[in-house]
């Protein structure tokens, strides 16, 4: 439903919640006093330093871990703040109410998960009762896919039929059922079934809901003519809906997330077979696009879930073409903490039948030994380039640049640059400030943050969001300026100033339904620079608040100089003067 939550039901409900019922089913908690304590889940340990009170919060003495129910679920289960919420009202049965607001009317979604998971419920059922099913179950087992397989990811059946599904839930408003994508209907106004004569795979949320479906064809498929025709794909997904965006969603990821909570790596592949195929062999750590190529929003979301990720691709030119995709598009989400590799498999192969002939533990050492990202990058350019000719290193090196460029700041940006510096035979610093030349090339804006400050400004929030306490801890003085800064650093800082306990879910509870939650919901999802120790972090969360903060006085302070030159005011140099020895003073006593 769309509106916002309002903030009173998100305090009352986190306060109505026993967390050590929540947190005590995922962790072994003992009690300790009138606390909880066990081992953290967010690192390993052996002696147990995660403790769980009773006013309604965990911390963690090991790792830093520390915020309120919501925000457990969020690290833990991976959720968005509006899932957490959810399931959280979920497990004391209360309705989530919703606010109107002033933004833009969200697609309506009531009733939709109803429809589709009665729809997943005649599906399975089919496979097992329908006349058609045993052609079905036979075409599944001739794949290795055992009845476990099958059961674990609701694999089912669309009978042939133009209106099988359309009877079984006509108790459903059938303009529901179409904007689900169970039902078509057709320039003429005709309404009948989207899968038909199809082995079916339910799409499922991170909560488990069904969300949509694919549908395969099956040998023996389309009895009777009323089946897919000739020139119909072979695989067919729901289209777009409200609950479902085929270009942010996975197959298999609450399936894997199920089998194993937290998961070393997740693997890539191409299609719903794939996964169900490995599963059948016992890996089941393995997720799939809907059609669509991997791309940003896919990383992102996966990125909440393991560090490193393996994309597993045919080694023929579309497999090499898919895999030069995927390195665009996880550029930008990458880090010194999150991993890529990739597998490349013999032409003609694919992920099922790898693991059927070899063997899961062969297909699990092709993983183990995936290639990283960085080697592939650079192989993938210098293919084709005889880096013995100088023009050619040059060109390697014009090549690569505007890619790594995407990366965020940080040691794999380093690495990377070093790495192509030793391929071109050149010096790192010359390519680092090929790098920063764009930005430095820009002219000087007369009004906003210059890019040094604005990138303080963007670590400083960044560090608040992933630990709101760190605002407590600052002087006054600076928890004052920042309260002050005109900008969504302020807003969170004056926020932060009102609630000093608030962790990162009710930090980003404030801002839900405004146009900031997105960007504060991405930070959140951006791991801190963990190679780095606590003490480390710490430290350098003090300085970039020290030098952001210097460097809006120092804004100040030009803004004077370029009004007393333009005014030749005497009141105005006075002015100029007062403020140069009040930073003066400032800068002596940090």
């Amino acid at each position: 439903m769309a509106g916002m939550i309002p903030q009173s039901f998100i305090n009352g409900l986190v306060e109505r919640v026993d967390i050590a019922e929540v947190i005590g089913n995922r962790v072994r908690l003992k009690k300790a006093g009138g606390n909880q304590t066990g081992l953290c889940p967010f690192h390993d340990e052996k002696t147990p330093s995660f403790h769980v009170y009773p006013d309604g919060h965990y911390h963690c003495f090991g790792c830093g871990a520390h915020g309120t129910t919501l925000g457990f679920l969020m690290e833990m289960d991976g959720l968005t703040f509006p899932e957490a919420v959810e399931t959280l009202a979920s497990l004391v049965g209360v309705e989530v109410p919703r606010e109107q607001s002033d933004r833009a009317p969200q697609p309506e979604t009531t009733g939709l998960h109803e429809v589709l998971a009665e729809a997943d419920k005649r599906f399975r059922g089919w496979l097992r009762r329908h006349a058609e099913g045993p052609a079905a179950a036979a075409y599944l087992k001739g794949r290795g896919l055992a009845g476990d397989v099958a059961r674990d990811y609701g694999i089912g059946l669309a009978p042939s039929g133009w209106e099988s599904l359309k009877t079984a839930l006509a108790h459903f408003d059938e303009d529901k059922l179409v904007a689900a994508g169970l039902l078509v209907k057709n320039a003429e106004g005709r309404i009948y079934d989207r899968f038909r004569a199809r082995i079916v795979f339910p799409i499922r949320d991170t909560r488990g809901r069904v969300i949509g479906f694919g549908g395969r064809i099956y040998d023996g498929s389309g009895a009777g003519g009323e089946g897919p025709r000739e020139d119909e794909p072979k695989y067919l997904n729901s289209p777009e809906s409200p609950v479902f965006r085929k270009s942010e969603e996975l197959y298999g990821l609450f399936e894997a997330r199920r089998a194993k909570r937290h998961p070393d790596s997740l693997v890539v592949v191409e299609g719903y077979m794939d996964v169900a195929g490995l599963a059948a062999h016992g890996y089941r750590e393995a997720v799939a696009t809907l059609g669509t190529a991997v791309g940003e929003a896919h990383f992102k979301r996966l990125f909440r879930h393991v560090d490193r990720l393996v994309c597993c691709f045919d080694g023929d030119a579309a497999g090499r073409a898919a895999a030069w995709k995927a390195v665009d598009a996880a550029f930008p989400t990458l880090s010194a903490r999150r991993e890529l590799r990739f597998v490349f498999l013999p032409e003609g192969e694919d992920p099922d039948t790898v693991a059927r002939r070899q063997g899961a533990a062969h297909f699990r050492a092709l993983v183990a030994n995936a290639v990283p990202v960085g080697e592939y990058f650079l192989e993938y350019l210098q293919r084709g380039l005889d880096l013995a000719r100088v023009d050619q290193r040059a060109t390697l090196c014009d090549l690569a640049l505007p890619h790594i460029a995407r990366l965020p700041d940080g040691s794999l940006r380093s690495l990377l640059v070093r790495s192509l510096a030793e391929r071109a035979e050149t010096d790192a610093e010359v390519l680092e400030r090929r790098l920063r030349a764009p930005a430095a090339s820009q002219p000087p804006q007369r009004s906003g943050p210059a890019q040094g400050a604005r990138k303080l400004a963007d670590n400083v929030l960044h560090r608040l969001v992933k630990r709101p306490s760190s605002f407590a801890k600052l002087p006054t003085a600076q928890r004052e300026q920042l309260a002050s800064a005109p900008d969504m650093l302020g807003e969170v800082a004056q926020f932060l100033a009102a609630q000093p306990d608030a962790d990162t879910a009710v930090l980003l509870g404030r801002f839900l339904g405004e146009p900031a939650y997105d960007q504060l919901s991405e930070l959140a999802s951006r791991p801190l620079a963990l190679e780095h120790s606590e003490d480390a972090l710490r430290a350098e969360f003090a300085d970039s608040v020290r030098r952001l903060l210097a460097a809006s006085d120092e804004r100040q302070r030009r803004a004077l100089i370029e009004q007393a030159r333009q005014s030749e005011s005497l009141e105005d140099l006075r002015l100029l003067r007062d403020s140069a020895a009040a930073n003066a003073t400032a800068a002596q006593v940090t």
